[in-house]
């Protein structure tokens, strides 16, 4: 019994297999069509080209596979690959058309489509970063996993640094980790813009950033004074030099806040001197309140304890 179910299976699945496979004379060997390239490299390319064309990209991925498994040094290949990534874009497969564009940077380096792959996947690292953050029990899974725009623009920049997209992937870098609330890292970045592109036209926004980022990074009370006059400074000549940007009301609601924080600051320090009983040492750190940061809330209370101390001393 246990002969005939096994005969039974086998015959049904050679039955099943055996149209697919084809004993080669030449090579002493089977092989599937479905998986074996044409005859020349050329006669491949020119099948998965034109299944390309034809909108057909399945068909199209797999000939252009052929072509790379079978012919990988032959002329052909680089436009193959190439034209891998491209059809995994057509199938909506974003991160696997950069992965395959990343070979044409890599195993193919003079291939004449390089600018264009760059830009390609440049504007996948762009469709990653404005894509809604995935989240798993309200956790963000970029928590977890790295975000797939900081491996595309980190690409960008090590491997084309002189590419018209590397200050750009720069830049991005430094907005995505801002976004993912890491900001030691997007301070890095947007440093990095400033240093090693300051004559690009992302060197003015990336000094804005560099001062959002720098004013989260150093929250409350713990707020590093050197950094915040950094970031108030950075964020004031970035409105000047941009009075237009509509970058800039967002940097003058910043710039509001980063002012009160360092007019608390040293209204906090004249409190002190006040505590202390130290008039005057108080006086110097009010009227400066007064002359610098005259916007903000810390006016109107320096004031008022200036006057009291004056009122204070003409008592005595």
């Amino acid at each position: 019994m246990i002969k005939f179910i096994f005969l039974f299976i086998l015959t049904f699945v050679c039955l099943d297999v055996y149209p697919f496979w084809i004993w080669s004379p030449k090579t002493q060997k089977w092989k599937n069509p479905e998986y074996s390239a044409l005859a020349t490299p050329t006669l491949q390319y020119k099948e998965a080209v034109k299944s390309f064309k034809e909108g057909g990209f399945r068909k199209a991925y797999k000939d252009f596979k052929k072509l790379l498994v079978n012919y990988p040094d032959s002329k052909e290949a680089p436009e193959a690959q190439y034209y891998l990534g491209r059809t995994l874009e057509e199938l909506d497969k974003p991160f696997e058309a950069y992965l395959a564009f990343e070979k044409v940077i890599q195993s193919y380096p003079n291939s004449k489509r390089i600018n264009e792959v760059v830009e390609r996947e440049y504007n996948i690292g762009e469709y990653f970063l404005n894509r809604e953050n995935k989240k798993l029990l309200g956790v963000s899974i970029y928590d977890f996993v790295n975000h797939p725009s900081v491996q595309i623009f980190q690409s960008i920049v090590e491997e084309t640094p002189y590419s018209e997209y590397a200050c750009r992937a720069q830049y991005k870098l430094g907005v995505i980790f801002l976004q993912l609330s890491r900001f030691k890292e997007a301070r890095e970045a947007f440093q990095k813009v400033i240093d090693d592109y300051s004559d690009s036209r992302w060197a003015t926004p990336a000094k804005y950033q560099l001062a959002l980022a720098t004013a989260q990074a150093f929250p409350g009370a713990d707020y590093d004074a050197s950094y915040l006059k950094k970031a108030t400074q950075s964020l004031d000549d970035f409105i000047k030099e941009h009075p237009e940007a509509k970058i800039s009301k967002e940097a003058e609601e910043q710039l509001a806040k980063l002012r009160s924080k360092e007019a608390e600051k040293i209204f906090e320090i004249a409190l002190f001197y006040k505590k202390q009983k130290r008039p005057e040492s108080a006086k110097i750190y009010l009227e400066k309140v007064i002359k610098k940061y005259p916007d903000t809330i810390y006016y109107q209370k320096a004031k008022q304890m200036l006057k009291e101390l004056d009122n204070l001393s003409e008592s005595r």
